[in-house]
């Protein structure tokens, strides 16, 4: 077997990561401002604190200095175990914009044609690309926790508000949502011929289950359904999107969504393999998958519609919430018809000419 059969190369990956290294620094510093400067921090802030009760006792007048240190052992606790602000967008957009740097930008440029001449297999350019990928979003999440577990080696006393146990249980959390996140974006960037569609169509897909969560909650709720009924089954359907990584990892069905990023990737994988050149640079790189995009539109648009109408014969017919089926019936097949014919129409008209 020769070096350029084998699923490492060298050049491709200096190449790849040359390309996209930015990404990883900026997102390495926007993590060490927005997280770990505040964690490593924590116990001079408390030595301040105890330093201005010692020099103005009477600013402290029934100042619990003991509760006050159970707060801040809380606050980090909370830190390490929820996402929040900062945190989850880099979680969900750093993937995404690293698949788009490395697939979408090369097709949309049209340099792919240029590795087709080169002697790279497919599988080559696909396995380097993607180990890159993943440098780019777990890099900047291990020298964060790097640098929070070094602290505790520096400073005794950050030992009495955090460990390193709960360091590395923050990044595992972490780095198992961003392997999720970027085999769904590896998926795309599959499917897609440029950055800004791939970027568009991944973080549609990616909310999408929020808006269609929301849609059936709607229609559940104009069938008849309790609201109890109701929330305990979104309750679980919503663990099993891709949004409900960002909850509490104790709370995530790890086992399905590890199974999915890795029927994805293969996925990304074979599709990739099938990409055509001369369609670099389209919105779609299949036009099968155009009935998939109609369907899923049609039938969101007809739940949408569905709801619309029933509650436009609740307010100007019957003046009622009670209304007959019917109206649900007529308005989702009002949608299905609409949603095809717009999605239809903007495939139409946003295709790229060959």
């Amino acid at each position: 077997m020769t070096l350029q059969t084998l699923p490492f190369n060298k050049a491709l990956l200096k190449k790849d990561w040359k390309m996209t290294k930015w990404l990883c620094f900026a997102v390495a510093g926007i993590l060490f401002f927005t997280m770990t400067l505040g964690v490593i921090n924590t116990y001079n802030n408390y030595q301040r604190t105890i330093q201005e009760m010692e020099k103005h006792p009477e600013w402290y007048a029934g100042f619990d200095i003991d509760g006050y240190k159970a707060e801040l052992k809380n606050l980090l606790q909370d830190k390490f175990k929820q996402l929040s602000g900062m945190e989850a967008m880099l979680v969900v957009f750093t993937p995404m914009a690293a698949a788009a740097l490395l697939f979408g930008e090369e097709k949309r440029k049209k340099t792919f044609e240029i590795l087709a001449t080169m002697p790279f297999s497919r599988t080559e350019i696909f396995f380097n690309k993607a180990v890159i990928a993943f440098a780019n979003v777990i890099l900047p999440f291990l020298i964060n926790a790097a640098i929070m577990v070094a602290a505790l080696w520096l400073s005794k006393g950050l030992r009495d508000f955090y460990s390193a146990g709960m360091v590395m249980s923050w990044f595992g959390a972490d780095a198992f949502r961003l392997f999720i996140v970027l085999s769904f974006s590896l998926l795309f960037a599959s499917l897609t011929g440029t950055s800004i569609s791939q970027l568009v169509l991944t973080i549609i897909f990616f909310i999408f289950p929020i808006g269609f969560t929301g849609l059936l909650y709607m229609n559940m709720a104009m069938w008849g359904y309790r609201i109890a009924v109701i929330d305990e089954f979104l309750n679980i359907f919503g663990s099993y999107t891709m949004p409900g990584i960002l909850s509490n990892i104790k709370e995530v069905p790890i086992t399905f969504h590890l199974i999915s990023a890795i029927i994805m990737l293969a996925a990304a994988k074979l599709l990739f393999d099938r990409n055509k050149l001369e369609r670099s640079g389209e919105t779609l790189e299949f036009e099968t998958i155009e009935t998939f995009f109609k369907f899923g539109v049609a039938v969101c648009t007809s739940m949408l519609i569905g709801v619309i109408v029933t509650g436009c014969a609740g307010s100007f017919i019957y003046f009622t919430n009670n209304v007959p089926r019917i109206f649900t019936i007529i308005g989702y097949i009002i949608g299905i018809f609409l949603g095809w014919f717009v999605a239809s129409y903007s495939i139409k008209t946003n295709r790229a000419k060959v």
